[in-house]
């Protein structure tokens, strides 16, 4: 069923609770004591930017579940300082004593790094089960990956992403790779490749982060839902909050 954007924003905003989501005035956010300051629904196959003041928190709720945001995060003061999903896997602050340490997901209480290892945010919370299966190896889809699969040409998240970020003067490739909140890839070893399934994500899962810095961040609600089980063959809206204590 295809919802308009005023159709979606009844349903999930004014609706007390929907498929098992919370209202972000619920008992958590009152513990917690954050205040909403922006709230946006991101329907399907379409993306959002926005600001995140230092301190604040930044929150994804995949309203349906199984549905990928592709998230390209900026240091607001200097936006060639970006994220570098390689550096945030491999150079998480030791503890004292530790050696090396790269991690094969992000979790909890790691940052998200710029490619000059400027903390941008770290992940405060995620509610999915297990935690950490978002993807920091693959770059964002884009007209060519669903042509070269013989469909029709469409508007993938890179171009969905360049468009939000033209207006500041970036262009298409000079942005980077995104973290891909919620994208389920698993590596086959015994094949040597990549194999993408379906988000663990179940409707009113989210994800926060909490802004290091200053930050502009690019979303874009991935509109994969004939190639792979990235979305689980179905596109839904995602909302996004940005907290304040």
């Amino acid at each position: 069923m295809n919802y308009s954007r005023c159709d979606i924003v009844v349903r999930y905003l004014r609706a007390g609770t929907i498929h098992g989501f919370r209202r972000a005035d619920d008992v958590e956010s009152r513990e917690s004591r954050m205040n909403v300051v922006q709230e946006q629904i991101v329907p399907a196959k379409t993306g959002h930017v926005l600001e995140v003041a230092k301190g604040q928190h930044l929150r994804l709720t995949d309203l349906e579940g199984k549905q990928v945001v592709d998230m390209a995060v900026f240091n607001r003061q200097n936006l060639r300082d970006r994220i570098s999903t390689s550096y945030s896997r491999t150079r998480q602050p030791p503890q004292p004593g530790e050696g090396f340490r790269g991690f094969e997901r992000l979790v909890e209480g790691h940052l998200l790094l710029s490619t000059a290892l400027t903390p941008l945010m770290t992940i405060v919370k995620e509610t999915a089960e297990p935690k950490g299966i978002h993807d920091t190896y693959h770059r964002m889809c884009n007209r060519s990956f669903y042509e070269s699969f013989g469909h029709p040409p469409r508007d993938g998240c890179f171009e969905t992403i360049s468009a939000l970020m033209e207006p500041y003067g970036m262009l298409p490739e000079e942005l980077p790779d995104p973290l891909n909140v919620f994208m389920n890839l698993e590596h086959d070893s015994a094949n040597h490749r990549w194999v993408v399934r379906e988000p663990v994500t179940r409707s009113g899962d989210y994800i926060e982060f909490r802004a290091e810095i200053g930050c502009l961040v690019a979303l874009s609600n991935c509109p994969d839902d004939v190639i792979s089980a990235c979305n689980g063959y179905h596109c839904t809206p995602v909302k996004l909050e940005v907290l304040a204590p």
